[in-house]
């Protein structure tokens, strides 16, 4: 028999939640999953630790520079305008409902997502092993889907969205692509106000659809997204509630095997979150806010199109991408930045690398691809500066990296994602940046930024004997599970 693999990544899924629920016994199927496969608490996920950036890398193995998605909001020098693929209501109307629908149902997969570089669906059809995306944001495959959205939507928007997506064999983005799922869902489950089917009660009615089929596909994509919402209000550690209902769904695509055990016989399930989130304080002094810190240049406002400003900003939470866009702002800018004590990391592209200053104005240090330092993932890097210890611990002839997992990979792809000119800049610890539009998490969380708090998520792997590599990262799920599926190829 050949065994499926059922992949489920779970928004904002962090070990300190897991770990409460399994002492306390709580969640007895994440429990059963860890007991009975292994464990890595500190995965390294992508930055932006935002999910649309996450996604992408994790369904094509490489980091945005290679990808080309930037993260869940940045700006676009073709249209001249901000992508926005909808985080918060306020910000979607002030782009356009319509605008932001066609760049999160079509543009992402269809034109950002670079076709330079294939994602697991489509070398997975190419070894004939069949595949199923159930509720993902990237999902970019070979075979042609339609939209067709529902009736309130289309009256509030004023668009059928007629364009035709590509994904797998089978697919469904909540009821707004026409499956045998919405006959069989509540219209309660998949109405406009469960984000018509963008839940984890629709997710995993359609995975148990699936499951049920003659000849189910080998490989299983399924987004449970609910959990994040809960995060973002609260903390990682008062969100057990929360990660108490994902469990529940969890056991019922458990249950539906003959026994917990031959379920992990029959399958391999590979559980993961997408970031992890930082507590932000209650207080307003725990945010930066961008409005007022950037009032001395000529800013984009968020809906218009660049005409003679100098600047766009696109905020990812607990971190900003900068475009400067006229000769001597870059300069002027990062000086200007590196008076904010709430800031923690400034970068900046230079000389086909990347130069960073930490907050308060630290001394710049720069780094570039190819040289005499190796990171502990077998990239070798070269670098100038006076590396604080905080940023980087260099050892001889290795870098090694604590605060900031990953950092010189990850901030790298960031940055050269884009080929014009920008900056990246992230919150300290406890920070948030604010913008008109923009959801708040005061009290809450939040994430985006480069530190272990937003970088580390749980992998959790049952039911298959294949390592993992080491030191782990999310750009590796892919590759690993084309050797699951296809081990002799």
């Amino acid at each position: 028999m050949e065994k499926k693999v059922i992949l489920l990544l779970i928004d904002s899924l962090m070990w300190e939640t897991v770990e409460k629920g399994i002492s306390d016994g709580s969640t007895p199927a994440i429990k059963f999953l860890v007991e009975r496969g292994r464990v890595w608490k500190d995965t390294v996920t992508v930055f932006p630790t935002m999910t649309a950036s996450v996604d992408s890398s994790l369904l094509t193995g490489v980091y945005p520079d290679r990808h080309k998605v930037p993260g869940l909001i940045w700006y676009d020098p073709i249209t001249k305008g901000m992508v926005n693929y909808v985080n918060g209501w306020k910000s979607v109307l002030k782009i356009g409902v319509v605008k932001t629908a066609h760049s999160l149902l079509h543009d992402l997969n269809e034109k950002h997502l670079s076709r330079e570089v294939s994602t697991l669906f489509e070398e997975l059809s190419r070894r004939d092993i069949s595949s199923a995306a159930i509720n993902a944001v990237v999902h970019r495959g070979p075979v042609e889907h339609r939209l067709r959205v529902p009736f309130l939507l289309r009256l509030i928007t004023g668009t059928t969205l007629e364009k035709p997506i590509f994904g797998p064999e089978w697919i469904t983005l909540g009821a707004l692509l026409p499956t045998e799922v919405n006959r069989k869902v509540s219209w309660w489950v998949r109405g406009p106000f469960k984000r018509y089917g963008i839940n984890d009660a629709y997710a995993v009615e359609a995975l148990l659809h699936h499951l049920s089929l003659p000849s189910p596909p080998r490989f299983f994509f399924v987004y449970l997204s609910d959990h994040d919402h809960q995060v973002h209000k609260s903390t990682p550690i008062h969100a057990l509630p929360s990660l108490r209902k994902v469990d529940e769904k969890i056991t019922r695509i458990l249950d539906f095997f003959p026994s917990w055990e031959e379920a992990i016989r029959q399958a391999v399930f590979l559980v993961v979150g997408d970031h992890g989130q930082t507590p932000i304080g209650r207080e307003k002094r725990h945010h930066i806010d961008l409005d007022r810190l950037l009032s001395s240049f000529s800013t984009l406002p968020l809906g218009k199109r660049v005409k003679n400003e100098e600047l766009v900003y696109a905020n990812n939470e607990r971190m900003v991408f900068l475009y400067p866009l006229k000769e001597g702002i870059l300069e002027r800018l990062i000086s200007h930045l590196g008076r904010e004590e709430k800031i923690d990391l400034i970068a900046w592209k230079e000389k086909g690398g990347v130069a960073l200053r930490q907050r308060g104005g630290g001394e710049r240090i720069r780094f570039w691809p190819e040289g005499a330092w190796k990171d502990p993932y077998g990239r070798e890097w070269g670098i100038d500066g006076e590396m604080p210890k905080e940023v980087a611990l260099v050892k001889g002839e290795h870098i090694l990296f604590d605060e900031y997992p990953d950092l010189f990979s990850r901030l790298y792809g960031a940055l050269y994602c884009q080929e014009i000119p920008m900056v990246v800049v992230t919150a300290a610890p406890g920070y948030e940046f604010k913008s008109r539009f923009y959801p708040s998490h005061l009290g809450g969380s939040s994430h985006g930024s480069l530190h272990r708090f937003d970088s580390y998520v749980p992998l959790i792997i049952t039911g298959a004997d294949l390592p993992y590599p080491t030191p782990p990262r999310l750009i590796d799920v892919k590759e690993y599970i084309l050797r699951l599926l296809s081990p002799s190829s």
